[in-house]
């Protein structure tokens, strides 16, 4: 990913806060004419000696998950709001129209998960996060045949990341008085994609 300097995602604990709060992404690897991609959940975990991997799982019938093989080249791909930004929202004149985001990149090996244990504590860790906030969170009960059985329809993958890619442009190449009109017009728009770019934004 090209990343100019005053964009770059320097802080590991930012990005696994950025990634946490935005787990549905792009998992791709090469193809053989296009990069293979699939969009889906992914869950981020830290050991306790700061190795981060990505626990995700596929359809069986998803051709991408017949082509995986453990130890390839993987990227997961997470994306935050995002937007249009007019030249009319800077103080200054003669500009162009941009569009500020953040994106981030877990580029890894994946290894492949079989075993039907694994797997299933693979979903376990997934929907127990999911549903953390709920008065009443589900839970997954493998006594029930029907779950039971959906788990042979899934494979799963082991993302080790060795390296992350941040980007977050929103606006920090501006001068303060561009910054400080830029994030006044995102404040007043009723897009919450502006309201949450506005946020980001450290004026003053």
């Amino acid at each position: 990913m090209y990343i100019p300097a005053h964009f770059k995602m320097n802080e590991t604990a930012e990005i696994r806060t950025f990634v946490r709060a935005h787990p549905f992404g792009l998992l791709l690897t090469n193809g053989r004419q296009v990069p293979e991609i699939t969009h889906l959940p992914m869950q981020l975990l830290t050991d306790d000696k700061e190795n981060d991997s990505i626990n995700i799982h596929l359809s069986k019938a998803n051709p991408h998950a017949k082509a995986l093989q453990n130890g390839e080249n993987a990227v997961a791909v997470f994306v935050g709001s995002n937007g249009y930004i007019s030249p009319r929202w800077y103080a200054a004149k003669d500009n162009v129209p941009t569009w500020n985001y953040t994106a981030v990149h877990g580029i890894g090996k994946l290894r492949k998960i079989e075993n039907e244990n694994e797997l299933m504590s693979l979903v376990e860790k997934l929907t127990t996060e999911h549903e953390a906030g709920a008065k009443f969170p589900w839970r997954v009960d493998w006594s029930i045949a029907k779950l039971r059985n959906m788990v042979k329809s899934i494979i799963g993958f082991e993302l080790k990341v060795e390296c992350w890619e941040g980007k977050k442009k929103v606006g920090q190449n501006r001068s303060p008085e561009d910054q400080a009109s830029l994030k006044r017009n995102l404040e007043q728009s009723e897009n919450p994609d502006y309201q949450i770019l506005a946020k980001q934004m450290k004026t003053g």
